[in-house]
């Protein structure tokens, strides 16, 4: 299944999943109609995120929130739901930030009420001000959920929080971009909606994994 990946440098890196290129041969990535390879530079399996370094010079980056989102603030969500089946534009879902744990009180992840989908991993998961404040990673599984509970979940998706993705960036030597002045004066006129919209367009990424 394909996967989503964002920008977080001006020099081409990304951001994804370990599980979305895990078992790649060879990745290519889609972005603004053009076609990329990508090569996996780093990896942190335990907390499934990787590092990919392209050639497109992309005309934005994700800035990382400084600090970690609160409970109940708004986020937004963007990527590629069951690849580009369905169509091939970008999907955004909104929702709120439902716990700062995830599975098993994994202090790295906290759960979220936006819909997330396969081809959803590895996108960003962004805060009013267009800020990445988390990396979309999984949904409860519906059928293990029923087998235990007898009852299917609804809204109970999880993120990386953006303070694991700083700490794997940082190991890897990787400057992490801030807002800049101009970014928060554009912020100051602008609504939550038009700042997020965006960002998604022009630094989210679409990925295709190759087995063979």
């Amino acid at each position: 299944m394909p996967g989503c990946s964002f920008f977080i440098s001006h020099s081409g890196h990304i951001a994804t999943n370990n599980h979305v290129v895990d078992r790649c041969k060879s990745i290519n990535v889609s972005y603004k109609n053009k076609k990329e390879a990508a090569k996996i530079i780093a990896r942190d399996k335990v907390n499934d995120l990787a590092l990919l370094k392209t050639n497109i010079d992309s005309d934005d980056i994700f800035y990382l929130a400084l600090e970690d989102i609160e409970k109940l603030e708004e986020i937004y969500v963007a990527g590629y739901p069951f690849g580009k089946d369905i169509s091939e534009s970008i999907k955004i879902t909104k929702g709120i930030v439902s716990s700062l744990t995830g599975i098993g009180n994994n202090l790295s992840n906290m759960q979220i009420d936006a819909a997330l989908q396969p081809g959803n991993s590895g996108g960003p998961i962004i805060n009013s001000d267009g800020e990445a404040v988390g990396v979309a990673v999984a949904k409860l599984d519906f059928e293990k959920m029923y087998e235990i509970y007898g009852d299917i979940p609804e809204n109970t998706n999880f993120g990386i929080k953006s303070s694991t993705l700083r700490s794997f960036l940082k190991v890897n030597e990787i400057e992490i971009q801030n807002q800049s002045f101009f970014n928060n004066i554009f912020n100051m006129f602008s609504s939550s909606e038009d700042i997020v919209r965006k960002k998604v367009d022009d630094a989210t990424v679409y990925i295709e994994c190759k087995n063979k």
